[in-house]
């Protein structure tokens, strides 16, 4: 079975050897990865002008193309809320960020939400999520929003309902949380794709209960039946490996392991 995907890593599956990009980078390209989603928390910093040039020169003097970014809404950065708190910056940092992303020709545009919980005000959510969508219409590429549980969008079928009113935004459907989530990942991806919800993809395993395992593919899951749903339906967007959990465990192989396990794995199901 071959696939179209851009299949490759999240640059933070490195992070506990470096987050420097010229590290990072040759380090990915020497494990097979030619595609790789960054993970940034402040745009208007993290993607300045200046880092703009140092990231593309980066990837160029490596071979990699920056397949999508991630931005990530954490306490410490937004520490009374993002999608639930319209008196914060997010609307602003967003718009910078798909700006960003426009100017450096990445298509993917992909927002986590760790600081808005299940009992967030739900009417400052959805104005959120409107104003967002109005902003998602004017950039190239998909906007695709993460779900995992314990926070405002807890699984995919939540998510969607929050999206389905919305033109521009999608869902991001991570492996791993739907795993732990014990979601029928097949059934999922039909069903966000008959909703037009379908977005990007990070690709981790995990066992039931636990959302923060971030196992490499194929540890305890078949992901075979996954990816022959995703080839029916002609998926070509980005799937990059979100290995963190299992990456930062001290106890762990260490994170080169952990990635060449899924890259083998993904390898041996995918013909690529």
């Amino acid at each position: 079975m071959s696939t179209s995907m851009l299949i490759g890593s999240a640059d933070w599956n490195l992070w506990p050897i470096s987050r420097d990009y010229d590290e990072i980078f040759p380090i990915l390209a020497a494990h097979g990865i030619s595609y790789v989603e960054l993970g940034i928390y402040q745009p208007s910093k993290e993607l300045s002008p200046q880092n703009q040039t140092r990231i593309l020169d980066a990837a160029k003097r490596n071979d990699i193309t920056i397949s999508a970014l991630l931005f990530s809404l954490t306490d410490k950065f937004w520490p009374h809320g993002a999608f639930s708190n319209l008196k914060s910056n997010f609307l602003t940092e967003s718009r910078i960020f798909f700006q960003a992303l426009d100017l450096m020709s990445i298509k993917y545009a992909n927002i986590w939400t760790g600081v808005d919980m299940p009992s967030a005000d739900l009417i400052q959510v959805r104005e959120t999520l409107k104003k967002l969508d109005a902003l998602a219409s004017d950039f190239k590429g998909i906007v695709s929003i993460e779900y995992k549980t314990d926070t405002i969008f807890p699984d995919g079928r939540a998510l969607a309902k929050f999206l389905v009113d919305f033109k521009s935004l999608k869902v991001l459907i991570d492996t791993g949380h739907a795993f732990a989530l014990e979601e029928d990942i097949v059934e999922l991806v039909e069903y966000l794709d008959s909703k037009n919800l379908m977005g990007a993809m990070h690709l981790g395993d995990a066992t039931a209960g636990d959302s923060d395992a971030d196992l490499p593919c194929g540890r305890v899951h078949d992901f075979l039946p996954i990816f022959s749903v995703l080839n029916q339906i002609n998926y070509s967007g980005s799937a990059s490996f979100d290995l963190y959990g299992a990456a930062t465990n001290k106890s762990g192989p260490g994170p080169i392991s952990i990635l060449d396990e899924s890259v083998r794995y993904i390898q041996s199901i995918s013909g690529n």
